[in-house]
Formats: structure tokens, C-alpha cells, sequence
């Protein structure tokens, strides 16, 4: 059984390297163009199941997947990006400004820390893992293709790779980029990420 996790392709706010998290935006150009790329790279492979997150990013991506192999993504706010809370909308330097002490916790420790308002990433690789073990504990084993978000496909990655919590921020998933997790007799495996097809 196959799983591909996939990054939804570039948005304005990407580019402008804002923490967007829940905020509901649109792929840039750029990112529409990354994902026609990344959905010709999918032609030949036959796909059982094709799901998204429910922000539009991640449906607008998954639509453009799944037009190939006439299949409409099923989304879901379980794979939704981690709710930055207090830090939605803005950058780095303007959430050090207003948020020192909250953001070094947050970087030190993540999966344990959550910005305000928002949620840890212990709590976002819990609710995308839950639908994770849903497809993995089906009958039919075929492939999937999952559209989620940096940091919630990170999260999983993390997990499967048995990674130190402290590597957490070495994980690159780049917009429209790729991962694969195969389960066989064996257990679950990350057969490769954040690779361009």
C-alpha cells in the first residue's frame, strides 16, 4: 500500500513568507504552473483514493492531481497546516517583535509548545496520523495521494523516520513537492520525500 504525501503548490503568502497556517488562501500562479508540472509526473500511476485538506490551497492542488485520472479530492480539516493561533498572517521578525519568549519555546520545543492560540504540532501530527491509520487499516491496498501542508507533513515524516524531536526543523517539504510511505509485512516506511516528479 502506498501513501503520497504531497505539499500544496506556492502561494502569495509563501512568498511572502508569512505563517499562514489556517488562513484560507489561493495558489499563486507560480504554484498552479508547479502542480500541472507535478500532476503530469502522476499520469501513469493509478490512484485509488485522492484527499486534500479543506483550505483551498491544498483542494485547488489536489483538483488539478486528480483531473488526469477523473477523480475529485474528498477534503478533510483533519490535514489541515497547524493553527499558528496568534502568529497567522505575519512574519517571522514581526512574531519575534511581539512574541520573543512564546516563539523560542515554540522552536525549542514544538511538538510540546503551541503558539498562542494556536496548536502544537504533537496535537497536528495526531489528528492527520488518525486519518492516516484509517486509510492504512483498509481492505483495499491500493495507492493514495494525500495534499496537505509543510508542517503537517513534516510532522509525519518525523514520526516514521524516528527522528529526535530536535530535528524536527531539518525536514525540507517543499511547495509541490512529494513523499512516499509504503506499508508492507515489514511496517511503514518513507521510501523517499520532498522529491519533484
Amino acid at each position: 500500500m502506498k501513501i503520497y504525501l504531497i505539499r500544496h503548490g506556492l502561494t502569495e503568502s509563501n512568498k511572502q513568507k508569512l505563517y499562514t497556517g489556517w488562513t484560507d488562501v489561493d495558489l499563486a500562479p507560480e504554484g498552479v504552473a508547479q502542480v500541472e508540472a507535478l500532476a503530469s509526473g502522476f499520469s501513469g500511476e493509478e490512484i485509488t483514493g485522492l484527499f486534500s485538506s479543506d483550505l483551498r490551497r491544498a483542494v485547488k492542488t489536489a483538483e488539478i492531481i486528480g483531473a488526469g485520472h477523473g477523480l475529485k479530492p474528498e477534503p478533510s480539516p483533519l490535514l489541515r497546516e497547524i493553527n499558528f493561533g496568534a502568529w497567522e498572517g505575519l512574519r517571522y521578525e514581526e512574531i519575534l517583535a511581539s512574541y520573543e519568549d512564546e516563539l523560542h519555546r515554540w522552536y525549542n520545543d514544538p511538538f510540546m509548545c503551541a503558539p498562542p492560540g494556536g496548536e502544537s504540532l504533537r496535537q497536528v501530527f495526531t489528528r492527520v496520523n488518525s486519518f492516516l491509520d484509517d486509510l492504512w487499516e483498509q481492505e483495499n491496498k491500493g495507492t493514495f495521494v494525500i495534499v496537505s501542508h509543510g508542517g503537517a507533513i513534516r510532522s509525519v515524516l518525523h514520526h516514521y523516520l524516528g527522528l529526535e524531536k530536535d530535528r524536527f526543523f531539518e525536514l525540507a517539504v517543499d511547495n509541490a513537492a512529494v513523499s512516499l510511505l509504503e506499508k508492507d509485512a515489514q511496517g511503514i516506511r518513507v521510501s523517499y520525500m520532498n522529491k519533484r516528479l
